[in-house]
């Protein structure tokens, strides 16, 4: 059996839903996870994003935030194994579109994660391409 994810921890199992199965679970957590700007997730010391501001303006900004992106998957959803981030692009709506790859329950599974770069706001979507 797998670990919980961070946020499942804080959470009964009639509160979680059964829709969609465990990657719908595994979403659900993920975009909770990168939506907590951090510094406001105070009941976890480091829970949330937002060291890429320090970056705006520079050419390393969209390392930093892929990095931290990246990071929070690995330290907060821990059901998804060998996880990778990778920019695909970006669209007139001013959203960056990742993939995220990586296994679940030893199956390989890839999720769509978009970033809004005036908002700062994150989706996480199946990702039908992959």
């Amino acid at each position: 059996m797998t670990r919980p994810s961070f946020l499942d921890k804080f959470t009964s199992p009639g509160q979680r839903p059964d829709k969609g199965g465990e990657l719908a679970q595994v979403r659900q957590n993920l975009e909770s996870a990168l939506n907590t700007k951090e510094g406001y997730g105070y009941f976890v010391e480091g829970f949330g994003v937002g060291r890429y501001t320090v970056k705006f303006g520079t050419r390393e900004l969209m390392k930093t935030l892929s990095g931290e992106l990246l990071n929070a998957v690995q330290q907060f959803e821990p059901r998804l194994q060998d996880a990778e981030l990778e920019l695909r692009g970006r669209d007139s709506g001013l959203w960056l579109h990742f993939v995220l790859s990586g296994s679940l329950n030893g199956t390989p599974c890839s999720l769509r994660l978009l970033f809004h770069t005036v908002s700062g706001r994150v989706r996480v979507e199946e990702d039908e391409e992959g």
